[in-house]
């Protein structure tokens, strides 16, 4: 898998809409959010995700988004959910159109007891609903 370097995806993003992975965490009847630490939606509780890497599948990108933003590398089930596009001002980046496709996976947790967050957020705590702009915008899909 290549990683594309920071200064080609800062005029990447400002190009081409982004292919990420979002990912919808249930424990215990409610919902695993994160508060984030960057742009968009910086200071916003928001589920865990991040963009897809070249040459990466799918699902491994929902190991390495649980296992870098969360810590999780123990037993997880996930099943895809639907999409969510979405369309910011502002990216980590600065400001500029900022255009964002997930595909979303309902993700269930075991055990939260190993949880620790990266850079990208400070907290997480549990919620009964998730964000509103996310739930307005989800696409849910019958597998």
């Amino acid at each position: 898998m290549k990683i594309i370097s920071e200064p080609l995806y800062k005029e990447i993003i400002k190009l081409v809409p982004i292919l990420c992975i979002d990912l919808i965490i249930i424990y215990n009847n409610q919902y695993l959010l994160v508060k984030r630490k960057q742009n968009p939606l910086k200071n916003e509780w928001w589920v865990p995700g991040g963009r897809v890497h070249i040459g990466e599948k799918i699902q491994d990108a929902v190991g390495r988004k649980l296992y870098e933003e969360l810590s999780i590398s123990k037993s997880y089930n996930f099943k895809l959910c639907g999409f969510y596009e979405d369309f910011f001002d502002v990216s980590s980046f600065g400001s500029h159109l900022y255009h964002t496709l997930s595909i979303v996976y309902n993700v269930e947790l075991l055990d939260l007891s190993d949880i620790i967050t990266d850079q990208t957020s400070d907290q997480w705590l549990l919620k009964p609903d998730l964000p509103k702009r996310f739930s307005e915008k989800l696409e849910r899909i019958n597998v």
